[in-house]
């Protein structure tokens, strides 16, 4: 008969492209009695075969990372391994993502500075059954998106649609428009009327603006100057 720490075992894979993030998180939840870290990635697409494989518990993963996003990776394992359960760590702000990483089937978002002891708390919330959203997280996003048709110029990256959001991302990630669209398997005019879009959205003047706008969301969480 199995030891209750045994048949309390769960197994966790981590997402990331920074190790020395993912040698943190290792280090913290290893600590945890019954919890096994069983694998990790620093990309998403490596993620995806890998976690097929590995058939963890839970998945933590990060947000912004080189070609696919952390966005579209849950949506993936929500198709692929359907039963395993998702928490997201982001330096980004909770009311643009929250809602997405919701609906796109993660059990439970978390900014990469929540203490240690937080974090744990809300795996094992998460492990019982639980969706580890707070309520102000979903409640400040407007109901319309990311549905909505665009209409002129808003504030806000929050009001980019997802696939605007992804190429956002790369475009932070210093991808060229033919490299986005290489990544995203769309035509070169597809990832142009997306960058079109997104600069007529955020405001921006010039290509530059952009660029430099994207940089600073990816590393630094917020369009900085």
């Amino acid at each position: 008969m199995p030891s209750k720490v045994e048949s309390e075992s769960r197994k966790i894979f981590l997402v990331d492209d920074h190790p020395a993030f993912r040698a943190g998180m290792k280090a913290i939840l290893g600590l945890e009695e019954g919890w096994e870290i069983c694998g990790e990635a620093g990309n998403a697409r490596e993620a995806l075969t890998a976690i097929d494989a590995a058939q963890p518990d839970l998945v933590l993963t990060d947000l912004s990372m080189p070609g696919r996003s952390g966005l579209e990776l849950v949506k993936d394992l929500k198709a692929v391994v359907p039963q395993v359960r998702v928490l997201v760590m982001s330096m980004h702000e909770d009311t643009v993502y929250a809602l997405r990483v919701l609906q796109a089937g993660g059990h439970g978002y978390l900014n990469k500075e929540t203490p240690a002891d937080q974090v744990i708390d809300a795996i094992k919330r998460i492990f019982e059954g639980q969706m580890m959203f707070k309520p102000e997280q979903l409640a400040q996003r407007p109901q319309s998106l990311p549905g909505r048709e665009s209409s002129g110029v808003v504030d806000g990256i929050e009001f980019l649609t997802d696939r605007e959001l992804e190429v956002f991302e790369l475009l932070g990630h210093g991808k060229s428009t033919r490299e986005v669209a290489d990544e995203l398997g769309m035509s070169g005019r597809t990832a142009e009327v997306h960058r079109a879009n997104i600069r007529k959205k955020l405001n921006f003047k010039t290509a530059a603006e952009l660029t430099h706008a994207a940089y600073q969301w990816v590393y630094h969480g917020d369009f900085g100057t």
